[in-house]
Order: structure tokens, then C-alpha cells, then sequence
């Protein structure tokens, strides 16, 4: 065996390792799908699936013989976002932790050579927004449902605000951090954060189509061209992900996300 090949085994290995309950991984051909697999919190994120998220993309990332990225979620949700009920028992070195946590996922997301498409089958909120965001295509269902959320939970919007300006504008950024709305299908579209819509029947088969389209890109110029679009944005990125720390930090020291994270829960429970 060459060690090109070996180097091949390990990373479909470790991914298919890296399968388990939170986090599921089918590689069918060129195609590695990963799904969020806690639907009942919404696929709402806590330490372990962030982990596994960002282990599974650096490992499919590694396999020449993946060609292309499909994220998806489990049930009626892509992700709601942080899992609230981790944030109402965090301390503050924990708090500290999960930033850095999103910030090396964050960054593992933005140095992949291979393009990823986000299945958006559903809500799509806070984190679970900014996961889409930092994809290559977001495709949705009819089912689709996105939002910048933060505020409400009383946590702080720094780099959702980054992201959504990138994509959207300051103005429409401002409106949806503020009136923390919940967009559907369509106006997701009319606003460009969402590239198409489907019908769920139809979903898989558009998505099929463009995996087909994608795997047959040259690789190296693709590559080369993905790490061209992650330095074009390099510079503001960094900046937000320093930010957004420093400012987390002193919401947590605030005792406001605490709170607001425990009313959520309540909430949720009752």
C-alpha cells in the first residue's frame, strides 16, 4: 500500500469513526453527508457535537476520494442553534470554551477544499444559521426556516452580525439581529440566504444533482479557489472571532446570557 493510500484509509476511518449517535456520516460514492443527529433539542449544539462536527469535516476534508460536503440535520430542524440548556449550567471557563470551540469549528469550515452544499430541511437559527452561512450552497426545503436569535436568549450577536452582513447588507443584518425574525422559505430566498428552494419530495434529487455537477470539478483549481475565497474575508473574520470572545465574555460576566439561557430552559421544560 502507497502512503497515499494509507493516508486515504485512515481519514475514511476516522470519519466513519466518528459516526455515533449525535453525529451521523454516510459516504455514498463522492459524497459524504453529515447529519446533526439531536432532534430532540433541534440539533441544537452542545461541546460533544461540536467537536464531532469539526473532526468529521477536517477528516472528509483529508479523503481524496470525497468530492463534496452535504450538512444536513435530523427531523424538523438543520440546527436551532447553542443548546440552551448547556449554556444555563455553563461557568465562566466553560463559557470561554465553547467560543473557542465555535471559533476552531468556524475556522475549520471556512479552510475546507471541498465545496459543501447545507441541506436546510428546516430551522436554521443562530449557530445553526451561521453553519449554513459558512457553506457553499444552501439549498432548502419549503420546510426551511432561518433566523439570527441571539438576542432573545440574551446572548450577543457578533459573528452571526459578520456573517449575515456578507451576505445580506448592514441594513437587512441590523433588522434581523434586532427583530431577531424568523424568515421562511421564501423570503430566505428573496434575500439570498438561501440559494433555492424545493418541495421536501424533490429536496434530495436537486441535491443529488448538483453532488454530480461539483464532483466533477477539478479539485485542485477548486481548492485553490475555496482558499482564495477564505482570504478575501480573512482579515474581518479574525476580527469578529476576537470580538466576539471579548464580548461573550462580558455578557457571561454580566449574568445576562445566564439568565437569559435559564428563562429558555423554563420555557422549554414547561
Amino acid at each position: 500500500m502507497t502512503e497515499a493510500e494509507r493516508k486515504e484509509r485512515n481519514a475514511l476511518a476516522t470519519a466513519h469513526a466518528l459516526s455515533c449517535d449525535e453525529l451521523a456520516i454516510e459516504i455514498a460514492g463522492p459524497v459524504a453527508t453529515i447529519t446533526m443527529h439531536r432532534p430532540q433539542v433541534m440539533n441544537a449544539f452542545d461541546r460533544a457535537q461540536r467537536h464531532r462536527l469539526d473532526e468529521a469535516l477536517r477528516a472528509l476534508d483529508a479523503s481524496d476520494d470525497v468530492r463534496v460536503l452535504v450538512i444536513t440535520g435530523r427531523g424538523r430542524a438543520f440546527c436551532a442553534g447553542q443548546d440552551q440548556h448547556e449554556s444555563a449550567a455553563m461557568d465562566a471557563p466553560a463559557s470561554a470554551r465553547r467560543i473557542d470551540d465555535y471559533m476552531a469549528l468556524y475556522r475549520t469550515l471556512r479552510a475546507l477544499r471541498k465545496p459543501v452544499i447545507a441541506r436546510v430541511n428546516g430551522v436554521a437559527a443562530g449557530a445553526g444559521l451561521q453553519i449554513a452561512l459558512m457553506c457553499d450552497l444552501r439549498i432548502g426545503s419549503t420546510a426551511a426556516r432561518i433566523g439570527m436569535t441571539e438576542l432573545k436568549v440574551g446572548s450577543v450577536a457578533v459573528t452571526g452580525s459578520f456573517l449575515l452582513h456578507a451576505h445580506v447588507g448592514e441594513a437587512v443584518m441590523r433588522r434581523l439581529v434586532l427583530l431577531a425574525e424568523v424568515l421562511d422559505a421564501r423570503q430566505s430566498l428573496e434575500l439570498g440566504l438561501l440559494h433555492e428552494v424545493h418541495a421536501e419530495s424533490a429536496l434530495d434529487e436537486r441535491i443529488a444533482a448538483l453532488c454530480e455537477q461539483l464532483a466533477a470539478l477539478p479539485p485542485g483549481p477548486l481548492g485553490l479557489t475555496k482558499q482564495w475565497w477564505s482570504a478575501m474575508s480573512e482579515q474581518g473574520f479574525e476580527a469578529a472571532a476576537a470580538a466576539a470572545k471579548a464580548a461573550h465574555a462580558s455578557n457571561f460576566a454580566s449574568g445576562t446570557y445566564s439568565a437569559g439561557a435559564q428563562r429558555f430552559t423554563r420555557r422549554s421544560e414547561g
